[in-house]
């Protein structure tokens, strides 16, 4: 019912096993390990058998195993064994898929064998090169002789592409509102949907949690036992860091408050100094996520994998600054059941996200940041099938497959969808689930505050997208050509140029390009745009269509917001949000900046820039007394 349940290391007797420190395992040319690994009688496949990514564990059969493979004149298997074990490499027997469960029931995580990699040379760099190289076209075009006679006509057309895919937004944005729309005055006809094999769909929750405020907490897991049926089929798991301020104290008061309302509440605490983890969700959500699965698989009163019971589980990761949207199970379980068995093991489910959470106390560049994400998220990530955002759900077989979340990649949730299409070796998709889910957005102590905490947020987002295109590009070739090009291209279309180049090339094509066509000596304009007056009256009518678009922003978080749970709404008054509008295109420009010198940080610095500091979350729980900040690193 609470934590893991803190049962006896496992004997070395009733394994014939002796059992191995980490230290011993550590050292490969310690003589306690070479006799250790000769004293082993059996050896069975380890984690790093069946998937690309290494893990090690505490089980004395994981580091005798590793040191056959390390070490094979001393103790090799018979070449039958060998025989055997390669069958179940191959995962193509059952005896190899339980072995491999059986394995990680009664093994403990201790962290992840990094590959070697270099930390400069990364494909990011490609990432890098192909945003400067598009948005520096308006200086370097009209210099080539061969190209400056279209060169007008060259800043007009990518200003149509770039407008574009605005309207596609907006059309996606509407065909998502009409969901949610739908789904908010729909009961559900369980009947429509057969069960002949009377499967039980069940849920665990995870959410991560450092140093935020515990009344923030509270408020996310509040809305996730508020969902119907919360104690019958929805376990929660809270996963802590080692270094969480009164741990011990806050795990005591969660237990007592929510034990009661929910299948099962777990909290774990994520050790520092595991092998292969980086600070952040990413990798206490992989440890917490382990821990818990092997807890409830050792739950005799919990049916999972239980001989006679059907269970599926269904795996929801969220942030801890977030509300659940009402019925948010209900319309995942709905949509669950209109796939076939097989569909099921190849879908992400997520939610829109509104980040209106005391939004309308926000300053113009939170506030209008955070309605362009919900915005875009509505609009290409969900539809384009490029990423999830912070509170996703899949299947516990999924999950596993892909082995959790990566612990070290800081963005757990831009990284996860390819990650695990990788795993399954086809493509995963993305499915709407048609309900409004509420996250923060960051808050600061006073108006400086705010501003750095706001670049600190974009600049850790710019970093994790280009390190999770570094990780796709070196495994694509796993996936089927198709699938991987369609990724990569709408990967780099969103993150590079959307989010990065579009803005600050639209701004600044229109004044550079005819500079650079009289600097070389040629006359301002092109095959079909006669003068620079009328290339000027262009590009206004495109910067009144871009205010077009940033008005349907503002109309789509409207109207969403009926629809928002706990009747929470964005309360900003109609001169503020006058200001708010006129300052969009201000901060989305902004917003291009950071990422451009983040995008340049990390293809200097390399890998060192990549680690998760999550961003402040006092102010969403209680207002705090004005202070200016420590320091100013952006």
């Amino acid at each position: 019912m609470g934590d893991e349940p803190k049962s006896p290391p496992m004997s070395p007797v009733s394994l014939n096993l002796p059992t191995i420190r980490e230290a011993d395992y550590a050292e490969s040319d310690a003589p306690a390990k070479r006799k250790a690994a000769k004293s082993v009688s059996l050896q069975l496949p380890t984690d790093e058998d069946f998937v690309d990514d290494q893990f090690v564990s505490d089980s004395p059969v994981h580091k005798n195993s590793s040191k056959f493979e390390k070490n094979p004149s001393k103790g090799a298997p018979s070449q039958r064994r060998q025989s055997r074990i390669q069958r179940l490499r191959s995962g193509t027997t059952t005896a190899g898929k339980s072995i491999r469960r059986s394995i990680r029931q009664f093994s403990v995580y201790a962290g992840r064998i990094a590959k070697p990699a270099n930390a400069y040379i990364r494909w990011n760099l490609l990432f890098t090169f192909l945003i400067f190289f598009t948005f520096s076209t308006c200086i370097w075009v009209p210099a080539i002789p061969g190209l400056a006679d279209f060169s007008l006509e060259i800043v007009t057309i990518i200003c149509i592409i770039l407008h574009l895919l605005w309207l596609i937004a907006v059309i996606n944005n509407i065909r998502y509102w009409w969901k949610i729309r739908s789904f908010w005055n729909n009961k559900i006809d369980w009947s429509k949907y057969p069960n002949p094999t009377n499967l039980k769909v069940k849920h665990l929750v995870g959410l991560c949690v450092y140093k935020e405020p515990l009344e923030l907490l509270m408020d996310t897991i509040d809305s996730i036992t508020s969902q119907p049926n919360c104690k019958q089929k929805i376990s929660i798991l809270i996963g802590m860091e080692e270094g969480t301020p009164d741990k011990d104290l806050k795990k005591a008061q969660l237990h007592k408050k929510y034990d009661p309302l929910c299948e099962r509440f777990i909290v774990t605490f994520h050790p520092k100094g595991l092998r292969g983890d980086i600070p952040g969700k990413c990798s206490n959500f992989n440890y917490a996520s382990r821990m818990a699965v092997k807890q409830l698989r050792a739950d005799k009163g919990y049916p999972l994998d239980e001989e006679g019971q059907n269970v599926e589980l269904l795996v929801t990761t969220g942030d801890c600054d977030s509300v659940f949207g009402e019925r948010y199970f209900d319309a995942l379980e709905e949509d669950y059941w209109k796939l076939t068995p097989k569909q099921r093991e190849t879908t992400v489910w997520q939610s829109p996200l509104f980040y209106c959470i005391n939004l309308d106390k926000s300053p113009f560049f939170v506030r209008v940041t955070g309605l362009l994400r919900a915005f875009f998220m509505m609009g290409y990530l969900i539809p384009w099938n490029i990423n999830t955002m912070s509170i996703f759900s899949l299947t516990l077989k999924l999950f596993e497959e892909g082995e959790y979340t990566h612990p070290g990649y800081q963005m757990d949730d831009i990284i996860a969808l390819i990650r695990w299409s990788l795993a399954v070796r086809r493509k995963c998709v993305i499915r709407p689930i048609p309900v409004a889910t509420l996250s923060g957005p960051t808050a600061g102590k006073n108006y400086i505050d705010e501003w750095y905490e706001w670049a600190r947020q974009i600049r850790r987002w710019t970093i994790g997208a280009a390190e999770v295109f570094h990780y796709f590009a070196i495994k694509a070739s796993r996936l089927p050509i198709l699938v991987s090009l369609s990724f990569a291209s709408k990967f780099i279309f969103y993150y590079g140029f959307v989010l990065c180049a579009a803005s600050i090339y639209t701004t600044i094509a229109p004044f550079v390009t005819p500079a650079m066509l009289t600097r070389t000596g040629h006359h301002v304009w092109g095959l079909v745009i006669p003068n620079e007056k009328a290339f000027t009256w262009i590009m206004l009518g495109f910067l009144g269509l871009q205010y077009f678009w940033f008005l349907t922003v503002f109309v789509a978080s409207y109207a969403c917001q009926p629809y928002f749970p706990n009747g929470i709404k964005d309360e900003t008054g109609i001169i503020r949000n006058i200001f708010h509008y006129i300052m969009a295109l201000p901060t989305i420009i902004m917003y291009c900046l950071v990422e451009l010198v983040a995008f340049l940080e990390v293809t200097v610095r390399g890998k060192s820039v990549c680690s998760h500091n999550a961003s402040k979350k006092d102010n969403l729980v209680a207002p705090v007394a004005d202070k200016a900040p420590d320091r100013m690193e952006v």
